[in-house]
């Protein structure tokens, strides 16, 4: 189209944005669409059915009603057999009892019973009076046995009735059940069994069991169908009740125990209140043959461990207990036929027992478990838990924890006090059967290093951001995946036996000979030098500015005698794993540099003067000692400095141990056991003891006071701190919480884990994390915690004479000299403690090497010292050198050997 002036006119034509709708879309419109017919159609629905319920709810009532019009006794009856819920619900409380009034027993009893029934389980709707209650239970006919639907309905209406049930009606309904025998049929243990936790009103519950357990026999309830339920019930009785009753139903629970899941009562509240020396009591009050039986299905369903405790502390100050279950466990002649539950409990109390009981008391009881009994029971568990773990091939059969956990507990006891009998030959403790003994697991022992350095080596990689001590645990934790990879590749009964000889010696060490597990500790070492080629003659350390192993070279520094730990510190800590290797120490004193060559005797040297400065000494206060000055990480160490120092000296003494270098240094078996990893590094209350044996001896006592006792004391969970005289609560809110007979076993493991755990926490795992630099947990836990003092300083109450000569060099002396024979008849008159003497005089340890004095570097040496027979002994303690004047008169000789040797003088260093 053209405009006037003769151009083309321009027309916009709207298209619309509306595109097409997708298939999809349509199909959704039409389920929407449907779904909403859908909804409307059951709207409908539901309101026709709810008219029609609304005009049916109607009807029937207005029915009822005009039925309950002159009722006469045999309306009433027909009324309550046709329509018993209705009467209930449409009829006023007044009229309903006009009926039942006028209920008479006209032959239809079982009719009348039967409808009554369910008038019962209908009464938990709403609240009624106590005359409608009473009522019914008088209109209901005696019959036995009374059916199964009446129990129901009762139980129901119980359960359901949210109002408090009157307290007469309750009562009348206990007298109605027992003349009707409930308690005489096997419906009494639903009826005792009844939930109180599933109830709307739990009051009702409770009232109606403590009628019941008052007026009922509960002897025919049924222990092979007993429910959580049942038994908690029981215990509430037990706990609501006194008198004779209280131990029949004690003695019921305990039957009930033996066919239920050892959890299946955790978190019942009143069960867990029989737990308490009080039901004890109660229990061996009254002789039961198979009471030790049913103590021990009651100690295996223990709700938690403080409550198991609490009663096995029980049991043990229980005169002649022990004695009396050892006697039905192994019988008057010895028999070894063990039934496993008594027996359990048998463990169970001895595990407590070991735990309270002093090494005095352990030796010389006779009333709670003579010595006698326990070595029995030693040697029946020593072979039975070996004979699990060397001839049982079936895993699921394997002995309950408690039983090898007890063997460690009387073998770490023997250790101590030496109750069984030991040679330089043979040891009570290691198995003697010639097939375990000619097992060589050496390469399997070689292999789970090869896997254990590789696979922690990934951890580190892995874990650079983990705390050490996590990372410990992890690489801990190795031998479990080690064990089950080479479980796997076992397919001959040779190499089977091998695996289980290394499960034994990770799981129960004790079976295999300390010495044989020396040797494999050193054998361990030898591997680690090998993969760290520390090597002092290897190429790599003839050219060590190039190479690129820190391990091949010598670490050097030089160290002043006024400063050891500080300059020892800075020179070897920053070095990590490094410590392992050669070191070279010059010592310099106030006069300047110390002459002397490192051939390893300045090195020792140097180990044992900063060992005996940092565990020993005031100067840096890392330590504290109990009464027996075995020391321990003090408790104030708040500085970082005191933590890094703590660490350090964890690495020398795993430097000490790596480098077989004995110290004089004795320390506390609960902090050994720490070191040892056991129990995760916690220590547990009977470790107590030889941190404070006073403290620990003191709150023994608390176990065995009376109620009236605990309470004249006062105590509270909390504590006073000895450094800082501020009170710390054990617990939350423990300023508040007064000590009492059912918690004294709880504040005395809160007592002990702030005494030895909380308080020493830094402090131990500093030092523990530098130890496990140097040598990792799972070489040391071969070894309990005497053994491992024996490893740091060495073993022995006296020495071997003809070995320490054996092993002697002679310098300008020989054994001919009249000296060197005078020395030795000298050393053969001493007693143990000169012996030990003169061993420290030159050594600096007063014990013997584990492996006898030829693995001692350098060997055990005398040199002629000359003829001025004015001088005295002296030693060069870093090369274990006795220097001895030629005195040539024995008498001389010996004054001379006893003045230094008492005297504890100081090193000479030549």
């Amino acid at each position: 189209m053209l405009n006037f002036s003769g151009q083309t006119k321009r027309r916009n034509v709207n298209l619309g944005s509306k595109t097409s709708r997708s298939k999809q879309e349509l199909l959704n419109d039409a389920k929407k669409e449907r779904e909403k017919r859908a909804l409307n159609k059951r709207n409908e629905n539901s309101a026709t059915k709810l008219q029609q319920h609304i005009r049916g709810y109607l009807s029937n009532k207005r029915l009822i009603g005009q039925l309950a019009q002159c009722v006469t006794p045999e309306r009433a009856t027909q009324l309550l057999v046709a329509y018993p819920a209705m009467l209930l619900q449409f009829l006023p409380e007044s009229v309903l009892l006009n009926i039942l009034g006028k209920l008479v027993n006209n032959g239809s009893r079982t009719a009348i019973n039967l409808s009554l029934t369910k008038l019962i389980a209908c009464l938990g709707a709403k609240t009624y009076s106590e005359d409608l209650f009473i009522t019914v239970w008088a209109k209901y006919a005696n019959e036995f046995p009374p059916k199964p639907t009446f129990v129901d309905a009762i139980l129901k209406m119980l359960t359901e009735a949210p109002y408090e049930i009157p307290e007469r009606a309750l009562k009348k309904l206990v007298e109605l059940m027992g003349g009707l025998g409930v308690s005489q049929t096997d419906m009494v243990s639903l009826v005792f069994g009844i939930s109180i936790d599933a109830a709307r009103n739990p009051e009702n519950i409770k009232r109606f069991l403590l009628y019941l357990g008052s007026l009922t026999s509960p002897r025919n309830i049924s222990t092979e169908v007993a429910t959580p339920e049942l038994i908690e019930n029981l215990a509430y009785l037990f706990v609501s009740l006194d008198g004779v009753k209280r131990s029949v139903y004690g003695h019921i629970i305990l039957r009930c125990l033996k066919n239920m899941d050892e959890n299946s009562m955790i978190g019942k509240t009143f069960y867990k209140q029989l737990y308490t020396k009080e039901f004890v009591d109660t229990i061996l009050h009254t002789h039961s043959a198979i009471i030790f039986e049913e103590l021990s299905y009651f100690i295996g369903h223990a709700p938690n461990v403080d409550c198991k405790n609490n009663v096995l502390i029980s049991l043990v100050a229980k005169p002649e207990f022990m004695i009396q279950a050892h006697m039905t466990v192994f019988g008057g002649a010895g028999q070894k036929q063990t039934p496993k539950s008594e027996g359990l409990l048998l463990l169970e109390v001895l595990n407590i027992y070991l735990s309270v009981a002093s090494d005095f008391e352990l030796v010389h009881n006779k009333d709670s478990y003579p010595l006698e009994l326990l070595k029995e029971t030693t040697e029946y568990l020593r072979n039975l838990c070996f004979e699990s773990m060397w001839q049982n091939n079936d895993q699921s059969s394997a002995l309950p924890h408690c039983y090898l956990n007890t063997l460690k507990k009387i073998h770490l006891r023997d250790s101590r006090l030496h109750f069984f009998p030991r040679t330089e030959t043979s040891d009570y403790w290691s198995v003697s059967d010639t097939e375990f003994v000619n097992v060589n697991i050496t390469k399997y022992i070689e292999d789970y290093e090869r896997f254990y350095r590789e696979h922690a080596d990934k951890l580190e990689a892995e874990d650079e951001d983990v705390e050490d001590l996590e990372l410990f645990e992890k690489k801990r934790d190795l031998r479990y995946d080690f064990l089950s990879a080479a479980e796997k590749t076992f397919v001959n009964s040779a190499t089977t036996r091998q695996f289980k000889k290394l499960n034994i010696l990770f799981r129960a060490p004790f079976y295999i000979p300390f010495q044989q597990r020396v040797d494999w500790l050193y054998f361990l070492i030898a591997l680690d030098h090998k993969y760290l080629e520390i090597d002092s003659n290897s190429l790599s350390a003839m050219f060590s500015f190039w190479s690129a192993n820190p391990m091949a070279s010598k670490q050097t520094a030089t160290i002043s005698r006024e400063n050891l730990l500080e300059d020892a510190f800075e020179a070897f800590n920053p070095i990590g794993e490094s410590f392992k290797s050669k070191l070279s120490v010059a010592f310099v004193n106030e006069f300047g540099p110390e002459a002397g060559i490192d051939g390893g005797g300045i090195t020792k040297e140097f180990l044992t003067s900063v060992s005996d400065e940092g565990f020993k000494t005031d100067k840096h206060k890392l330590f504290e000692g109990n009464e027996n000055h075995e020391i321990y990480p003090s408790g104030n160490l708040n500085s970082a400095q005191s933590l890094r120092y703590m660490w350090f000296l964890g690495k020398v003494l795993g430097k000490c141990l790596y480098d077989h270098v004995l110290i004089d240094v004795t320390f506390a078996d609960f902090f050994l056991k720490k070191l040892l990893n056991v129990n995760n590094s916690n220590s547990s209350f009977d470790d107590l003891s030889s941190l404070d044996s006073t403290l620990y001896s003191n709150l023994v006592k608390l176990l065995n006071m009376t109620p009236w006792d605990l309470q004249s004391l006062g105590l509270r969970f909390e504590v006073t701190d000895e450094e800082t005289l501020q009170t710390v609560e054990l617990v939350p809110n423990g300023s508040q919480k007064a000590v009492d007979k059912s918690n004294t076993l709880q504040y005395l493991l809160a007592t002990a884990d702030y005494k030895m755990n909380r308080k020493l926490r830094l402090g131990t795992r500093a030092f523990t994390g530098g130890l496990y630099t140097m040598i990792p947990p799972h070489w040391l836990e071969m070894f309990n915690s005497i053994e491992l003092q024996m490893l740091i300083s060495g073993g022995g109450k006296d020495i071997d004479l003809a070995d320490l000569r054996k092993h002697t060099e002679y310098g300008e002396f020989s054994d001919d000299d009249q000296t060197v024979q005078d020395f030795w008849a000298i050393m053969a008159e001493f007693g143990p403690e000169d012996r030990l003497n003169l061993v420290k005089f030159v050594t600096s340890v007063p014990r013997a090497p584990l492996q006898g004095f030829g693995s001692l570097n350098p060997l055990f040496g005398i040199r002629n010292a000359g003829h001025d027979v004015s001088r005295l002994p002296t030693a060069s303690t870093c090369v274990n050198l006795l220097k001895l004047p030629n005195y040539q008169n024995r008498e001389l000789l010996k004054n001379k050997l006893l003045y230094a040797i008492n005297a504890e003088a100081r090193f000479d260093l030549s």
